[in-house]
């Protein structure tokens, strides 16, 4: 019974990004920001259901119509990060916030997913070029300023999702240059009660080994808290990070990294110093 059920949501969701290809190419271009945001939304809450994933959401998730109004007026967008498991982070934040997503320049060119990332308005960076994050800072300032919203994964990279990674602090930056409003936001997958790894593709798993791994599992639930904001006004990109890592790892239970990181520097300063 779970090979035919799994069998039959490989189906469907295979169908589905066939209409999400086509929906990408004739239908978003056309529609206006305001208008693609809402159906991006829309049609992003889909995906989970067909993989029979159920979503739960917490905490204050901005209000549709506040910020629609605070666009209008010209106000700055907010700030959003989460730690980043799966693919399927992508949808589960595309369901709740209208947001522009950064992210690594390689996706772009896969087949199926760069296409609709493209179409959705997402900022690549180019991590193999020494401006890029320059670069990228300034997309992201003129994008917040616009009164868009954008995401990142300040882990820079995919976790099994036991644990939090160490945050970079470079994209912090443009919170504190636009003094935009930084709001965390933590994923947690579990099945049956019990965090799971079966929706991580951390080393480099094969997206496709990875959709299989969800469809051919019961029970799995995607847990998403949205936190208190967090305000970047008066305080630097390493502060506004470390204050950040710190919320988030407090909410998910495990230890910050971070803060482990930033130490483990220090002390090797301190051995370098006393050796010279």
């Amino acid at each position: 019974m779970r090979y035919f059920i799994g069998s039959f949501r490989f189906l469907l969701i295979a169908l589905y990004i066939l209409f999400l290809i086509f929906f990408a190419v004739l239908v978003l271009p056309v529609l206006t920001d305001e208008s693609r945001a809402a159906w991006i939304r829309r049609l992003a809450r889909i995906v989970p259901r067909i993989m029979g994933v159920r979503v739960k959401v917490s905490g204050g998730i901005p209000d549709e119509d506040a910020v629609t109004l605070a666009r209008r007026q010209g106000k700055t967008g907010y700030m959003i990060c989460s730690n980043h498991i799966s693919f399927l982070d992508i949808f589960l934040l595309d369901s709740i916030l209208p947001v522009r997503f950064v992210a690594k320049k390689e996706i772009e060119s896969w087949p199926v997913f760069g296409l609709i990332s493209r179409a959705a308005g997402t900022l690549f960076i180019d991590r193999s070029r020494k401006r890029a994050v320059l670069e990228m800072a300034e997309k992201m300032n003129e994008t917040l300023r616009a009164g868009e919203s954008v995401l990142f994964f300040p882990e820079g990279t995919t976790g099994e999702g036991r644990v939090l990674l160490p945050f970079y602090a470079n994209l912090f930056a443009s919170a504190v240059a636009t003094e935009a409003e930084l709001i965390p936001v933590v994923i947690r997958y579990t099945q049956k009660g019990k965090v799971t790894t079966i929706p991580s593709y951390a080393g480099n798993i094969p997206l496709f080994t990875v959709m299989k791994r969800i469809v051919f599992s019961s029970g799995l639930e995607a847990e998403v808290q949205v936190l208190e904001p967090i305000s970047s006004a008066g305080v630097d990109r390493k502060t506004l990070c470390a204050q950040t890592s710190a919320v988030m790892s407090a909410a998910l239970g495990v230890p910050d990294a971070t803060v482990a990181k930033e130490e483990a520097v220090r002390q090797r300063r301190e051995a370098a110093l006393k050796h010279d």
